[in-house]
């Protein structure tokens, strides 16, 4: 499911498409598409009945009782609907209608891998100088490039688009619907090495870029080919050879000359040691430069490029162990990405657990084996399947329920759970991470990055950034947020007690961490796990100095935590007879939402002093005073050497993007009579037409029992479901209308539809009381722009 860039009425669609409308569907409206009765939820969705290995047209009373506004029909049916002759011809003339009114211009994405990765990368790359929309996920087929443009919404500066075609004339349709003004190809070649095949394939790529201004492409294609196929196009190469335009000078590791067609050559640092993610990456940010972003700018976005495959979902259990999540798929090159986001990841100790694949050759079983040994040992290698079990490396099983009955997994760090989908095995995934029906916090860690770039646009670029993951990172999930913002390249960690940076040493953070109360802990404790330790008082201070490297706090009006401003010739006095090592001086604004409150002003004031005074003796102290507010409501003119990133990561904050939502399953339901007192004392009682739904979350997992008391609702299908009180300890109840829902339907406690900020004001709290409360038992999962919905 797929919401639409605006709402459309039936009759403009019905203009759009050449149908006709029937059954009462004139004057409704359509805010999103489905095609998928799986998938659906919410009201005003269109419903496409499509004709493919199975005929859409048999799910039309399925669509309807899950929510569906109208349909697109070839068919008469008793439902509203627009009836045409194709609705495939019909879907692609709604989004060529689309299409002819945005002005913006369209990059085009062509090749045979890495189209979706470029495309992320170029939307990252581009974040902050043109507003851009993308196609989601891997929307690249027949399917998928039409619902891309009808996702697009008027207002942008660029969209990308990724068309994926198997036949030239698949591609040709694309390029008719799809116009792109600009291309970018990717590594292109066939499924066997013939030149005429290839010649074949490339072609069917090219025809994308017919009528386009530019192109960019490796520069493994002669410039020649590529001027013969595309004669009015301005090609630009990408890669090692003298004479490509954007020609990249560097070694495996990633770092070298990037020279630029009209620019002095820049250093970069690439993200990837993997050839191919360095290509995608130089396209990406050739692209970038030909669309406007300044060269420092790439240069400095280049080293941050969020390493994320397209299928791989990330998910931490209630131990702390991360799941790399990928039961979807096995190839050599699916495992090859795999295996490099694995590496990528400073979380330690490793592990693969991995099946047979396609093609099922011993040779290629040999080829990934000994790709698996020049990075792990036998030990941290588990190969599940016949083809497997017949070599002579690693941990082998024969079948899946030999592996679950005789393999022991690591209590802590990083697993790679990869297969064939033959092999079921996300069964096995359910089994070994302990998990049955529970509730789960998804985190979308591209939002994540989409705030991060917002919040660094506000400060200048030499200033540090430090990432407040205290309370496991707000409920995030501490040790994959702690990982991914490392690689985003955050320059510091703060927590609020030792163990939680114990925590993160243990899993392989390598990031400078600051604990903001550290008490009087060991000092082996600190110096074993690189720790500094933050000082306000002056017991810490005479405990502490000397001894770790130590950030000096002072109260400078909130009234809370640290020495008072008369105090700071005496504290510099000790901090230097001590020989104390001072990475940094701070302070916390109470109100740094409002900068023209006095209050707020004379705080500014206060600190400038201190660090002045600390920077005369200490020269290279960091002065950190902004948060999260700050950061949006006072910018630059306070940023100093660092600020500190909290909750804003989640999009808690003035033009940010939430980037968390909490559903949990339903369990049961129920008819009861109407009137029916249910729950414990038998505190409610059931409307006529609803039914009880059980689903899984309570107040044992952080939700606060008042919110059921005070009215509260869940969301099933976008609908609103009342609660039912009181909260229980592991379950909800709460009142569905009929036919509207079926056990093991997601219910969203936040989200799209009731997202956090509203819940917690609707409660009369904060969203970081609602997200620090989040027990372990609540699955963290990890997604790249996705929800569990469309």
């Amino acid at each position: 499911m797929v919401g639409l860039g605006r709402v459309w009425v039936a009759e403009a669609v019905a203009e759009a498409v050449g149908g006709e409308l029937q059954n009462g569907a004139s004057g409704l409206q359509v805010r999103a598409v489905a095609w998928d009765t799986r998938r659906m939820y919410g009201q005003g969705a269109l419903f496409l009945a499509l004709r493919g290995q199975r005929d859409g047209h048999t799910y039309l009373p399925e669509a309807f009782r899950r929510g569906a506004q109208i349909a697109l029909s070839e068919r008469f049916t008793p439902f509203p609907h627009i009836l045409v002759p194709d609705t495939w011809r019909a879907l692609h003339l709604w989004a060529l209608a689309w299409r002819r009114q945005l002005a913006y211009p369209l990059i085009g994405i062509a090749g045979s891998v890495g189209k979706t990765w470029t495309k992320e990368w170029l939307a990252y790359l581009l974040e902050g100088h043109r507003k851009v929309v993308r196609s989601p996920g891997s929307f690249n087929s027949q399917l998928g490039v039409p619902l891309s443009l009808l996702s697009f919404p008027a207002e942008a500066e660029v969209g990308i688009v990724e068309a994926g075609s198997s036949t030239a004339a698949e591609m040709a349709r694309l390029q008719a619907l799809l116009q792109p003004t600009y291309g970018i190809l990717t590594p292109t070649y066939a499924a066997k090495a013939e030149a005429s095949l290839y010649a074949a394939v490339l072609q069917e790529k090219l025809t994308l870029f017919m009528g386009s201004v530019w192109l960019v492409a490796p520069d493994a294609i002669p410039l020649a080919v590529l001027q013969a196929y595309l004669p009015s196009v301005v090609v630009y190469r990408v890669g090692p050879a003298e004479e490509a335009e954007f020609r990249w000078e560097g070694g495996r590791e990633g770092k070298g000359w990037w020279h630029l067609p009209d620019a002095p050559p820049l250093w970069v640092e690439l993200p990837s040691s993997n050839p191919a993610l360095q290509q995608n990456a130089l396209l990406a940010a050739s692209a970038a430069y030909l669309l406007g972003v300044p060269a420092s700018v790439l240069q400095q976005r280049l080293a941050t490029l969020p390493a994320l495959p397209q299928r791989l979902q990330w998910i931490q259990d209630a131990s702390g162990r991360l799941w790399l999540n990928d039961t979807y798929h096995a190839d050599p090159t699916s495992i090859g990405v795999a295996l490099e986001e694995l590496r990528s990841l400073p979380i330690q100790p490793k592990v693969v657990v991995l099946t047979d694949f396609s093609p099922p050759s011993v040779e290629a079983h040999k080829a990934v084996l000994q790709r698996l040994a020049e990075e792990f040992t036998e030990d941290q290698v588990y190969l599940i399947g016949p083809i497997f079990a017949q070599l002579g490396w690693g941990r082998r099983y024969s079948s899946v329920e030999e592996f679950l009955r005789q393999a022991v997994l690591p209590a802590q760090g990083a697993i790679l759970f990869k297969g064939s989908r033959r092999f079921a095995l996300e069964q096995a995934f359910a089994r070994l991470s302990g998990y049955g029906p529970a509730p789960e916090l998804y985190v979308d860690l591209e939002r994540v990055a989409r705030n991060l770039a917002r919040l660094r646009q506000r400060i200048p670029s030499s200033t540090r950034l430090m990432a407040v993951l205290k309370a496991e990172a707000y409920g995030g999930g501490d040790i994959l947020m702690a990982s991914f913002l490392a690689r985003q390249g955050i320059d510091y960690i703060g927590v609020a007690y030792a163990p939680e940076a114990v925590r993160l040493r243990q899993a392989g953070i390598q990031t400078p961490i600051l604990v903001f109360y550290p008490g009087e802990a060991p000092y082996a404790l600190y110096r074993e796990y690189n720790l500094e330790a933050a000082v306000g008082s002056w017991p810490l201070l005479r405990y502490w100095a000397g001894a770790v490297p130590l950030h000096v706090e002072f109260d400078t009006g909130m009234g809370r935590m640290g020495f008072l401003p008369e105090e700071v010739e005496a504290v510099l006095a000790y901090l230097k007879a001590h020989g104390a090592v001072v990475r940094g001086v701070f302070t916390h604004l109470a109100a740094a939402h409002q900068p023209e409150r006095e209050a707020t002003r004379q705080q500014l004031e206060v600190f400038e002093g201190i660090y002045r005074a600390f920077r005369e003796v200490f020269p290279e102290v960091l002065g950190h005073v902004l948060n999260t507010a700050g950061i949006l409501h006072i910018g630059a003119v306070a940023a100093y050497d660092m600020v500190r990133l909290g909750i804003g990561l989640y999009g808690i904050g003035e033009g940010l993007e939430e980037a968390t939502a909490l559903y949990a399953p339903l369990l049961r339901l129920q008819s009861y009579p109407s009137g029916r007192w249910l729950n414990y004392d038998f505190q409610s009682s059931l409307p006529e037409g609803y039914k009880v739904a059980t689903v899984a979350i309570g107040y044992g997992d952080g939700l606060p029992r008042r919110w059921a008391a005070e009215g509260g609702r869940v969301f099933v299908r976008g609908v609103p479901c009342p609660i039912l009180p009181p909260l229980n300890m592991d379950l909800l109840l709460a009142a569905v209308p009929d036919q509207m829902a079926e056990v093991g339907d997601r219910v969203e406690i936040w989200g799209p539809t009731q997202p956090l900020r509203q819940l917690a004001q609707a409660l009369g709290t904060i969203p970081y009381e609602l997200l620090v409360h989040l027990g372990r038992r609540v699955r963290r999962i990890y997604t790249w722009g996705e929800r569990p919905y469309g």
